[in-house]
Formats: C-alpha cells, structure tokens, sequence
C-alpha cells in the first residue's frame, strides 16, 4: 500500500504596485524631496546647506503602515560607514502617516533609504488591500503561507530614485522578495 499524499495551493498573492504598504523620503533638513528622485549621486536629489548642524531631521511618508511601526533610515555616504536612526510613525492615520527621523549625517554625498518592518500577527498587523466595500484583514487572518509557514512580517524598503521592495517573512527568518 502506498501513503496517501495531496497536492495544495498555496499562493503567494502580491499587492498590486502603488497600492498597499508605501514607503516615500518626503523632506531632509526642511528640503523637499522631488517626487520622481534619481537616486544617483552626480546629481543630487537634496542638497543639505554646509551650515546645517546635525542631527538633521528626515521625514518618511508612510502609506498603509500601521501606526507606531518603527521606520529606519539609513545613510550609506560616498566614503565611510553607513549611519541609521529609527522612530515612529505616529503622525496621522494607519492609511497616510508621517515619520520624523533625527540623524546626524556625514558630510558629503550618499544614498539614503528608508525601511520599515512590521509584524503581520494580531491586531496591529499589516492589512491587505481588499475590493472596495469588504473588509480589511490582517495578513495572519488570511491564512497566507510559503513553504508551510504563516507570514509574520512584511520588510518594506524604499530608496530614493530606486523602485520600492518589499518582502514577505516567515516566522522562521525565511525572506520572500517581491520581483
């Protein structure tokens, strides 16, 4: 006799790009940050004023991130280590929400990025968009799995002129990048 074995189906569903969970670098040092930044170095998006003394503050735009999620900025400058600081996204609503990041940045230029992971478990969860009308769920209400595993995080990283990532994590570390 042999052992009795089914065939499942276990999707990975993908939000649709522009929708969900949003990451955008709004403002460095009161500069407004153009809204389609290149991201290259020769050209600048932001230029800092020399006088300007650190820490400076960095605002992140977030879009359907819960709220009080913490949101890291990093700065990889051009020579040198790379420096990070992390807050909260605690201005305004799960749906539009803002955080102010203080960091003392080097001198000189680099690439900046701002990363958010938030965990997807209980009722501060992450949401997946739904059709309009229904219900929001968390993404643990779903039921969503990958390998056997429930997802318990999302990672989502957005760097300027670079198109956002996003990666779905299992509760074992396991990384599932969205191409």
């Amino acid at each position: 006799m042999r052992g009795a074995y089914t065939q499942g189906f276990q999707p990975i569903i993908l939000p649709v790009p522009g929708q969900g969970i949003q990451l955008a670098i709004q403002s460095i040092a009161g500069v407004a940050v153009a809204a389609n930044p290149s991201g290259v170095l020769v050209n600048p998006d932001v230029i800092v004023p020399a006088q300007q003394t650190n820490p400076v503050s960095i605002v992140v735009r977030c879009t359907n991130v819960p709220l009080n999620s913490g949101i890291t900025v990093v700065v990889q400058p051009a020579n040198g280590a790379a420096v990070q600081a992390v807050s909260l996204n605690n201005a305004g609503t799960a749906a539009a929400s803002t955080a102010t990041v203080s960091l003392a940045m080097p001198r000189g230029g680099g690439i900046i990025y701002a990363k958010a992971v938030t965990g997807l478990a209980g009722g501060g969860g992450a949401s997946i968009s739904t059709p309009a009308g229904a219900k929001t769920r968390s993404l643990a209400e779903t039921g969503w799995t990958a390998g056997g595993e429930r997802f318990a995080q999302i990672e989502i990283t957005a760097a300027l002129g670079g198109a956002q990532r996003v990666a779905y994590i299992t509760a074992s570390g396991k990384r599932y990048e969205v191409k």
